[in-house]
């Protein structure tokens, strides 16, 4: 039933692929210097220092073992710039609950469809590596690019808990969204030609 990927692959403008050397770079920089993108995806949550060291060593570990599915994949461009990356988690951990997200650090790589192209491959990715009928995204309403993201796919807003999320002073709503798996093969069948 589930599909066997080997990697890179690929959906119009974006490629998804496993964490390269290279990538640690990019990774330090954008949670040492380019930080604006901490403000749109948890700006509540405590950051931890980036550990160049134990980089390297989560990479290595993920090269000599690598996992049966992804829980993060890199993200670049057709022309072969990485621009960020693709995540899983499961609410609650409960692992028929796969939530999904996305983090495109540098600003002149948004607004151009790579975050939608590759938040589409990746909801591909896991619904042809699970039985689960739903995928889910969660956010905060001061997330207005995620939100806007979100509801192009064709997630739903199926939860929401007042003023959970403090920002700057402000409060803010927790968001849940769901997309249903025949409700993402009707609108992007045509992503299970692509490889």
């Amino acid at each position: 039933m589930y599909k066997i990927y080997s990697f890179p692959i690929s959906y119009k403008n974006i490629i998804l692929r496993p964490m390269l050397e290279g990538d640690i770079a990019d990774k330090e920089r954008w949670n040492t210097v380019e930080t604006e993108w901490w403000e749109w995806d948890a700006p509540w949550e405590e950051s931890e220092p980036f550990d160049m060291v134990k980089e390297r060593e989560k990479l290595r570990q993920k090269i000599d073992n690598p996992p049966n599915v992804y829980n993060r994949l890199e993200l670049d461009t057709d022309e072969g710039w990485h621009i960020g990356g693709v995540s899983r988690y499961f609410i609650d951990d409960d692992k028929d609950l796969i939530a999904v997200g996305i983090d495109i650090p540098p600003i002149e790589a948004r607004r151009k469809g790579y975050g939608k192209n590759a938040l589409v491959l990746w909801i591909a990715y896991h619904f042809s590596n699970s039985d689960v009928e739903e995928i889910y995204t969660q956010t905060w309403s001061g997330n207005y690019p995620m939100i806007k993201l979100a509801e192009s796919i064709g997630f739903e807003e199926i939860g929401r808990i007042k003023g959970i999320r403090k920002v700057h002073g402000e409060r803010y709503d927790a968001l849940t969204f769901s997309i249903s798996r025949s409700d993402f093969y009707e609108c992007y069948g045509d992503i299970y030609g692509h490889s």
